[in-house]
């Protein structure tokens, strides 16, 4: 699995290739090829949403609440606290605190539910549409310029090999089997 940079010259090490030097050093003959995928899979994600909340708050807006009013939007109907938390994989007072501070700032307007008395939902008011898609434009933007190291095959099928692991990893709610 491993792909080291001295089997290819043309290829700079990075650090996860400093990582599985120092794990190598401290217990030699370790497999430590997935380091390979995970490890660069959770340095990138750590990256990439660094900087794109750099960008978000530039637009005023933090990645909670964007990640929320997406999936509102996206879906476009109105939503269930705990189905927001679900698809969002956060905890349900997670979700609970950013309602309210939307709510507060006016993007997301909380009703009762017609069909539980007792439930909710929530939607995007017309002043977060409008604030989303600038916002949205942004963040592609700067996604676009992340990916510009790659050439558009290997783009490809990065993407392809990405949504492969996902599946994989994913829940699959039709499934009798348990995710592996």
């Amino acid at each position: 699995m491993s792909a080291k940079p001295d089997d290819r010259p043309d290829i700079q090490a990075d650090y996860v290739d400093q990582v599985r030097q120092q794990w190598e050093q401290i217990f030699p003959g370790l497999e430590t090829g997935s380091v390979d995928i995970v490890a660069r899979i959770n340095r990138i994600a750590q990256i990439v949403q660094s900087r794109s909340d750099t960008v978000l708050a530039d637009n005023g807006i933090t990645r909670a609440e964007f990640d929320m009013l997406s999936l509102l939007a996206r879906t476009g109907r109105p939503m269930a606290p705990t189905e927001l938390a679900t698809e969002l994989l956060i905890s349900g007072a997670g979700a609970t605190k950013r309602i309210k501070k939307l709510r507060d700032a006016e993007l997301v307007k909380r009703d009762n539910n017609p069909q539980d008395g007792r439930g909710a939902l929530v939607q995007m008011t017309p002043k977060a549409r409008d604030l989303l898609r600038p916002i949205l434009e942004s963040v592609l933007h700067f996604e676009a310029a992340l990916l510009s190291v790659l050439e558009p095959p290997a783009a490809g099928e990065l993407a392809m090999n990405l949504r492969a692991l996902l599946v994989g990893l994913e829940p699959n709610p039709d499934a009798s089997r348990p995710a592996r």
